[in-house]
């Protein structure tokens, strides 16, 4: 369904997350309307809902969802990992 964002399987009785973006919370009732109508053996145990996402995709929002700024993406660096792949990387260029 094109409003799931993360769909996840769980261990427990309840197996299964799924996180969606709705427009607003009336919205829920009919989304799992549908759920239910496609997957008639699907039970929703428990539901919790964010009224404001602070961040969004690399998006800062406002209370009403509109775009203050961005937020660059950045990736997690280990101090020393690139010796250890440079290292890596020479003992498999000699060959054995």
């Amino acid at each position: 369904m094109r409003e799931t964002r993360l769909c996840a399987s769980l261990t427990g009785p309840h197996n299964l997350m799924l996180t969606v973006w709705l427009r607003s919370a009336e919205d829920i009732g009919a989304f799992e309307a549908r759920l239910a109508e496609r997957f008639p053996e699907l039970t929703v145990a428990d539901r919790a809902v964010a009224l404001w996402q602070l961040k969004i995709a690399g998006h800062v929002l406002d209370p009403r969802g509109r775009h203050i700024r961005g937020v660059p993406v950045t990736f997690w660096e280990e101090p020393g990992a690139d010796r250890a792949e440079d290292a890596l990387l020479e003992r498999l260029r000699v060959p054995r």
